[in-house]
């Protein structure tokens, strides 16, 4: 995604991939009467062990104040056909027992493995105005032992209010509680962070996202971010807001008022870049002046549908996966999405596939994306070379993540001075012409590569119509290392 590997590139770029939208999207709609103003804001876990796909989704109930959200639980096997348990014998809703504080709304809920009492093993924050004023707006914690039934924290509040949804999660890395969400009070459209050592005292919130000249094309605002750490780094999914208006959608300006998503990316969890058409783009860089139209669409990570087509033509939002979903090395993400856009309601501009509907239907959608593959570094017919950084290997394999399906990639092994290793140059690789996520670097004459390791060593990847997408170091033969004493 970004330079840390990568000294140069010849004849090959960048290139940021869309996750591909399930055929049978939505995979959740509203189905009874008490699902009001659902599915909105929502939590996605997978449990590998029993396969069990958990859903938490946002709905609305109104009230003579501040209308309150509720709180609604699905379960999947796959991901695509959905159940909604009757967690209430009498109605069947499968409404959870979520915290009873007035404004109950924007749930954030992971599954905490470190946690030694059982009774607080999820952990939710939310926001809320306890007594119905906006006075008492807020975001504060819950508790439960089995994600169903919830108590809300003693203290109520411990975090500023955030109107969006409030994404928490245990930063291996730092040792802590983070959490994302809205900027405020007065609540604005920017990304910001905070961090607790025990989820009950966190840091003033700090902005880590802000628009650019860039965001100036379509008047970008950035709604939420659903964050992810991913292996050692952390990627967040943008909810990108464009030229809000209470008026109908221009032709010349066709994303008015609608929402795609867009890709951040971190190496630390606190200095973060925008991830653009050609992969990561520092914050200095997207205030260059320049023309940013073609950048601006090629930030895309996510689209919405097409207008009055598509389900989703309106707007999309990250659902929240607080850890990666990786099945058959596709990994999976959700998302809400309407068929209206952002104010339907003030400008007139309602779904016309349906003309007598009171209002829009929205829907749950999965959408999935090759394991590492939010950026890849391509090459034409022509051909292109990657050449990395020095680095320290230790194992005795690289497994390269690469589509040479139609084309090739060739890898030498390079010395620190950038001079080919003897055995492991151009002339004894096996070229690679298919496409894998595991595809083992080999050479002639070597059965493994443990020669290569612990020595500054660079790769110089020659490229013809073909992607990479990410190589990994591993250990997978048994080695017999004599002792000495």
């Amino acid at each position: 995604i970004d330079d840390l590997m990568i000294e140069s590139m010849e004849g090959a770029w960048r290139q940021l991939n869309q996750p591909v939208k399930h055929k049978q999207n939505p995979v959740l709609v509203k189905t009874s009467a008490f699902e009001e103003g659902a599915p909105g804001y929502g939590t996605v876990h997978y449990d590998p062990q029993k396969k069990m796909f958990r859903m938490w989704y946002q709905g609305w109930k109104k009230t003579d104040g501040t209308s309150t959200g509720v709180l609604f639980y699905a379960t999947s096997r796959d991901g695509v056909t959905w159940e909604k348990p009757a967690l209430d014998k009498a109605t069947g809703s499968n409404q959870v027992q979520h915290p009873a504080v007035q404004g109950f709304q924007c749930p954030g809920i992971i599954f905490d493995r470190r946690e030694t009492d059982p009774q607080r093993r999820y952990k939710m924050l939310f926001s809320c105005n306890p007594d119905g004023t906006a006075a008492t707006w807020m975001t504060s914690a819950a508790f439960s032992p089995d994600g169903i039934h919830w108590t809300p924290s003693k203290e109520l509040p411990l975090i500023p209010f955030s109107d969006t949804q409030i994404c928490p999660f245990w930063d291996a890395q730092r040792g802590r509680y983070v959490a994302f969400l809205r900027f405020g009070p007065p609540n604005t459209r920017l990304i910001s962070r905070t961090e607790s050592e025990d989820f009950f005292n966190w840091s003033p919130k700090i902005t880590v996202l802000r628009r650019t000249r860039m965001d100036a094309v379509q008047k970008t605002q950035f709604y939420q971010m659903a964050p992810m750490p991913y292996k050692n780094v952390y990627l967040g999914a943008i909810g990108a807001y464009h030229n809000e208006s209470l008026k109908p959608i221009p032709a010349d300006k066709p994303w008015t008022d609608r929402q795609d998503l867009q890709l951040a990316y971190s190496r630390d969890g606190i200095v973060w870049n925008r991830v653009g058409g050609r992969g990561a783009m520092t914050h200095a860089s997207m205030n260059r002046d320049a023309d940013w139209s073609d950048a601006t669409r090629k930030a895309i990570f996510l689209p919405y549908g097409k207008r009055d087509k598509d389900w989703d033509w309106g707007y999309v939002i990250p659902y929240y996966t607080p850890e990666p979903i990786v099945i058959d090395d596709r990994i999976y993400f959700f998302y809400s999405g309407s068929n209206a856009k952002h104010w339907w309601t003030w400008t007139g501009d309602p779904p016309k596939k349906d003309p007598n509907a009171k209002e829009p239907s929205k829907g749950v959608g999965l959408a999935t994306l090759r394991v590492d593959g939010f950026v890849s570094v391509n090459s034409g017919a022509d051909g292109g070379t990657l050449t990395t950084r020095p680095f320290l290997f230790l194992g005795d394999t690289l497994l390269l993540n690469a589509d040479a399906k139609g084309g090739e990639i060739v890898v030498e092994a390079l010395d620190a001075d950038g001079q080919p290793i003897k055995g492991f140059g151009r002339d004894e690789a096996m070229p690679l012409t298919s496409d894998s996520v595991r595809h083992a670097l080999r050479w002639k004459g070597q059965k493994d590569l443990h020669q290569l390791q612990g020595r500054p060593l660079r790769l110089r990847f020659q490229m013809r119509a073909a992607r990479i997408f990410s190589f990994t170091p591993r250990t997978l033969r048994r080695h017999y290392v004599r002792a000495y004493e």
